[in-house]
């Protein structure tokens, strides 16, 4: 897809926030989850933004990342969008925050226009596919002058993520009616089922006049503050920081607004959010993820990483074996959702050396 196809002088907002504590311990806090590579070549934050490039010029890439994991994304954006479209947040304040103090921030330096925020470790392989949509998105938010979310195709009763129900079909997109969260799994099959329901994968696009306007409508304050943090020098901006309400920019705008769209996405996309998220996005015919220094033999639905000495996985199944070098996790595959539970029995015992 060529650039010039890049509709409305689009931008795009990476939210690279979340240290990744499922992860450990590959994702630790000087290696947040976004530059933990899922299939083993490159880190998802670099996948992201090659995904944008041929859509959306360099320059309007932007990264917005924690003021503590600042040093390395610095090194990982080099040489792919310029180093001053790294917006550092003093802290992490939720998602509402971030997309309103990051757009504040777009909007001051390149003047009014459409922007896509996107989450900078969601694992996609049809990166085609995945700009047509965009670009559907770009021109539907910027023709409705709303807010469209980017919706997933289910493709299991799925009780970890939230829905869109869609209704009338407005331009390449439709109506959302209402946002479900995490529903219990009997609610998830019928949803399924009904074919009125998209998994809500917290992509949205939106001009920053709309934004301004839902901002105002549904937080007020935050609106407020957001335009006036772009304009503070970032040595006075963490006390105004840290006192802005940790929320998500789901429920602080999307599940209030009834100004919101979808699309329905054409792609293939995995939210890895965990060791176990592996296996969906990017297991092999035997059922196994191998990485690193690492084999396996007779064995099956096996994830073995390792970064230096060689691993032999002999005989088992449903194992999860990562090997960093200085620590080393066994898990069983049905434990993979929790092992945030070691990071913080680390703190607890005084380990930090290894968080």
């Amino acid at each position: 897809m060529a650039r010039s196809s890049a509709p409305h002088r689009a931008s795009v907002l990476i939210i690279a926030g979340g240290r990744g504590t499922r992860f450990w311990p590959a994702s630790r806090e000087t290696n947040p989850k976004p530059l933990f590579s899922i299939d083993g070549k490159s880190s998802p934050l670099a996948d992201t933004i090659a995904r944008h490039v041929p859509l959306i010029l360099r320059d309007r890439i932007f990264v917005l990342a924690a003021a503590a994991h600042q040093g390395p994304f610095r090194r990982e954006i080099r040489g792919l969008i310029p180093a001053r479209n790294l917006i550092v947040e003093p802290q992490g304040r939720g998602t509402a925050v971030a997309i309103a103090y990051g757009a504040a921030v777009i909007k001051r330096r390149l003047g009014d226009g459409v922007i896509a925020s996107v989450a900078a470790d969601h694992y996609i392989a049809t990166a085609e596919q995945y700009r047509r949509t965009l670009a559907d998105a770009i021109g539907l938010a910027a023709a409705e002058n709303s807010i469209v979310a980017i919706g997933i195709p289910p493709t299991r009763p799925e009780t970890g993520y939230g829905y869109q129900k869609i209704g009338a079909k407005v331009g390449a997109g439709f109506r959302i009616e209402k946002f479900v969260e995490k529903p219990p799994l009997v609610n998830a099959r019928k949803m399924v089922r009904s074919g009125r329901y998209l998994w809500n994968a917290s992509m949205f696009v939106a001009s920053t006049q709309t934004l301004a306007r839902e901002f105002a409508t549904h937080s007020p304050a935050l609106g407020i503050a957001a335009e006036k943090l772009a304009r503070t020098p970032q040595t006075k901006l963490p006390d105004a920081y840290g006192k802005l309400r940790y929320d998500s920019f789901d429920r602080v705008i999307m599940e209030k607004s009834a100004n919101v769209l979808s699309v329905r996405a054409r792609f293939s996309w995995h939210d890895v959010g965990s060791w176990d998220g592996l296996w969906d996005a990017v297991g092999d015919a035997d059922g196994n993820v191998i990485r690193g220094n690492a084999i396996a033999l007779d064995s099956e639905r096996v994830l073995g990483h390792s970064d230096s000495r060689l691993m032999v996985l002999f005989g088992v199944r449903d194992l999860i074996v990562v090997d960093t070098g200085d620590a080393i996790l066994i898990a069983h595959r049905d434990r993979s959702p929790h092992v945030g539970r070691v990071t913080e029995e680390l703190k607890r015992r005084g380990l930090k050396r290894y968080l």
